[in-house]
């Protein structure tokens, strides 16, 4: 009786179900439960479900951009320091108590500045007793200049012996030597005196200095860092695999570097004013990232590379001179290195967006003129910022996807929303100067989740 009663109450409650929704009367979740089931989805009947099945069956749209003939960068990026082309340890060559430093810390000074001031009363007190010696001993030489004189008119009168007249000569040229050696002490004691002035050997900016009005410092004693700023140079490395087209490059001309803080400022200014609130300043503006017109970098160009390939990372380490004097780099500092080494000639060049990576490699997605998707498998040459070179599997005039690829299949049918060129909004790839470095169009390093090659 119970199982009866249990069956009849499934039956019924199935039954209002189907009524249910043959009249649209169930909401969307269990319309769609129904349909997984297997039932008529939705009470719209069967023209809701043939809307359905023509939405399904709509064209993905696309955006494509048509490939251009250009030229294109070979480029290596890699990660450098900068270090001062002069980072010199101020020392003296005296010994001394330090009676005045004449500038502050992290100053900047020129050539010949005063920086240290040591107590100098000794030195200038030999200094002057040398002097006194020099004035004796002049006057001394007048005297036997004087007796030589008078020794030789006495002789050639024959009224006085020829052995007076050698011993007045020897007396005038032994005082003559006294005053000789006396301007030698004199010249000692002068840079001893000035030795007492410890001052800038070359121009730049101080570091923090070691010693205090009152210290005794030694000869040798390292007093500050005087380094550099204006003139610095950027140390990396490049692949041996490079190397080759380096030292061609270098033959040919001087190799271009672009050098770049490799972390940028995100921060505003302390105490400038906040966006969205010009009215006030703050101590501490709120971090946002720093516009793209404000980047920092530098043209440089390589004047060393090192004799020797490193065998245990294959490297060899390169340096370029980087002009600073608007101090945008500091001694020190990590940097993103950018070396042009030659020109990928007469490539097609396409957007980066439309290069895919593949199982076998770089894919593009080609929109061929009967509006359906063509999965071809490229070579690339290089990529550099928001372009990619192509050296087989493209031709100039085809159209790339370059938005909308995730849900493309080969020999699908697409709907085109506009068509741009290759290089849009980036400079036309033909205006890339050209230089008589040696080019390259295969073989291009593998790349990475960066815009260049890396080293």
């Amino acid at each position: 009786m119970r199982r009866s009663v249990f069956v009849a109450l499934i039956v019924a409650v199935v039954l209002g179900f189907g009524v249910a929704h043959q009249r649209g009367f169930l909401p969307a979740a269990i319309d769609g439960l129904l349909a997984s089931s297997g039932l008529p989805a939705g009470g719209g009947g069967s023209g809701s479900g043939a809307g359905k099945a023509g939405a399904r069956n709509m064209a993905p749209s696309v955006t494509v951009a048509v490939a251009e003939t250009g030229n294109l960068p070979v480029r290596r990026s890699t990660i450098g320091w900068i270090n001062s082309v002069s980072s010199t340890p101020v020392t003296t060559q005296q010994q001394g108590v330090v009676t005045d430093i004449a500038v502050a810390n992290g100053a900047d000074v020129k050539a010949g500045d005063l920086l240290v001031q040591l107590d100098d009363r000794a030195a200038q007190a030999t200094l002057a007793r040398d002097k006194a010696a020099l004035a004796r001993d002049q006057a001394t030489v007048v005297s036997t200049k004087a007796d030589l004189k008078r020794a030789q008119d006495l002789v050639a009168r024959q009224v006085d012996s020829t052995q007076q007249l050698d011993q007045a000569v020897a007396a005038a040229a032994s005082a003559a030597a006294v005053v000789q050696l006396d301007q030698a002490n004199i010249d000692a004691d002068q840079v001893v005196v000035d030795e007492m002035h410890i001052t800038a050997p070359h121009d730049g900016r101080l570091g923090a200095f070691a010693i205090t009005v009152g210290s005794l410092v030694q000869p040798g004693t390292t007093v500050v860092v005087l380094t550099d700023m204006d003139n610095l140079e950027a140390n990396f490395t490049v692949s041996d695999a490079d190397v080759g087209l380096l030292r061609q490059s270098l033959s040919a001309g001087n190799v271009p570097v672009r050098v770049s803080p490799s972390n940028p400022p995100t921060a505003a200014v302390s105490g400038q004013k906040v966006a969205g609130d010009p009215a006030q300043a703050t101590p501490a503006a709120v971090a946002q990232p720093a516009p793209a017109s404000a980047g920092i970098s530098a043209e440089a160009t390589v004047d060393f590379i090192d004799s020797n390939i490193n065998s245990g990372s294959g490297t060899m380490a390169v340096r370029a001179t980087v002009p600073n004097q608007s101090r945008a780099f500091w001694p020190g500092q990590a940097v993103k290195v950018e070396i042009d080494l030659g020109i990928h000639t007469d490539v097609v060049l396409v957007p980066t967006v439309a290069v895919q990576p593949g199982q076998n490699g770089s894919n593009v997605f080609v929109v061929k003129p009967d509006q359906t998707i063509d999965v071809r498998q490229v070579e690339l040459a290089g990529i550099v910022g928001d372009r990619a070179g192509i050296v087989s599997g493209l031709a100039a005039g085809d159209k790339v996807v370059t938005e909308g690829q995730l849900s493309l299949a080969n020999g699908m049918k697409v709907t085109v929303r506009d068509t741009k060129p290759a290089a849009a909004g980036a400079a036309p790839a033909n205006d890339i100067p050209k230089t008589d470095a040696p080019q390259k169009k295969s073989g291009a390093p593998e790349q990475t989740s960066g815009s260049e090659a890396k080293l």
